[in-house]
């Protein structure tokens, strides 16, 4: 077999892990639809997709479960590409939105809504804390900013710096928590769990034009990622400007961070998790993992809410919890294959 005749069989691998990644999120939606505690038939579930449904179905269908396959969906999308090209850009396969203080940030807003502006006399409702959510990570995106164009500023003091904001932001949620009311407490602490069951349309419709924005700018960019890959000195020696390239790949990934954990809570390891499995699997050219990698994230989030609403039903577990308990193994071997 010559090079080209292996280069078309390779290529023809990759394409079939994305349809085979398309089946799996097929498969998963028919599940999840007829997924919960209502005790609807699938037969019931298929009619009231199709039109023939009454008023209880239509509720449970439209109104509780599709928002939350459709939010669970772009959530995944929008995190594994945050995770995927914040790895790209520090080239470093460790590295996540977590990694530069993101997470912690949003949910830092999120408490400072709930708790403090409560405290305060002023009605924190969902919009309200999505909005501090957001701030506080615009916030933490503006510092990590700021800090990787300094001087001789490089990937490894950007991580770091990240390192030191999401332990500050961890330990002012904490400080805050503390002097808080037990009702107070408890909702800030509900929040911090990823929830997709707080989702609405408005919502989804958000999360889904800020991830595919993002999507279609980031693959404009797939050949400068490419070179990203083999660390800046190469890259910047193919004529891309590295500087640009890292800042883009920060603000892109909090952006789409802070939307998605403004109005699902926090949801870890998906960042870290699916651009991992995926370039292992299809390798690292961009033209095929940024596709991989979004629909590898929407496969985790949707699978891990399926567990979560099955494995101790009627109770519905934090789908945050469930991604956290699939991805620290995983987490843990490509650290110890790292080192």
């Amino acid at each position: 077999m010559d090079i080209k005749e292996q280069y078309k069989k390779r290529i023809t691998q990759k394409i079939s892990f994305l349809i085979s990644l398309v089946i799996a999120l097929i498969f998963i939606t028919i599940i999840s639809i007829n997924v919960g505690s209502s005790g609807m038939t699938v037969k019931e579930s298929i009619s009231t997709l199709l039109g023939n449904g009454n008023d209880k179905s239509n509720l449970i269908v439209y109104g509780i479960r599709l928002p939350r396959i459709l939010g669970g969906f772009f959530v995944g999308i929008g995190i594994a590409l945050s995770g995927m090209i914040i790895q790209s850009s520090l080239n470093n396969p460790l590295a996540s939105p977590s990694t530069i203080g993101i997470s912690s940030a949003s949910a830092l807003g999120a408490n400072i809504a709930i708790i403090v502006l409560s405290g305060l006399g002023m009605e924190a409702g969902s919009m309200v804390t999505a909005i501090c959510s957001f701030i506080a990570s615009a916030l933490c995106m503006i510092l990590v900013l700021a800090i990787s164009n300094l001087k001789r500023s490089d990937k490894t003091k950007v991580i770091l710096a990240g390192v030191a904001l999401n332990a500050l932001f961890s330990a002012i949620t904490i400080i805050i928590q503390y002097y808080a009311d037990e009702t107070k407490l408890s909702a800030a602490v509900a929040w911090t769990f990823g929830d997709l069951g707080r989702v609405n349309y408005k919502e989804v419709v958000i999360i889904m034009l800020t991830s595919l924005i993002s999507s279609v700018i980031v693959y404009m960019y797939r050949w400068n990622m490419n070179a990203m890959d083999s660390g800046e000195q190469v890259a910047h020696s193919l004529g891309v400007n590295t500087v640009y390239m890292r800042n883009l790949s920060i603000f892109l990934a909090a952006f789409n961070t802070g939307i998605c954990v403004a109005f699902v809570g926090v949801i870890g390891f998906v960042g870290l998790l699916a651009p991992q499995l995926t370039k292992r699997i299809i390798g690292e050219d961009k033209r095929f993992m940024i596709p991989g990698s979004l629909l590898m994230g929407a496969v985790i989030v949707l699978f891990s809410d399926m567990l979560a609403r099955t494995i101790a039903a009627p109770l519905v577990l934090p789908v945050g919890a469930i991604t956290s308990i699939i991805g620290a193994p995983v987490f843990g071997y490509i650290l110890l294959k790292e080192n």
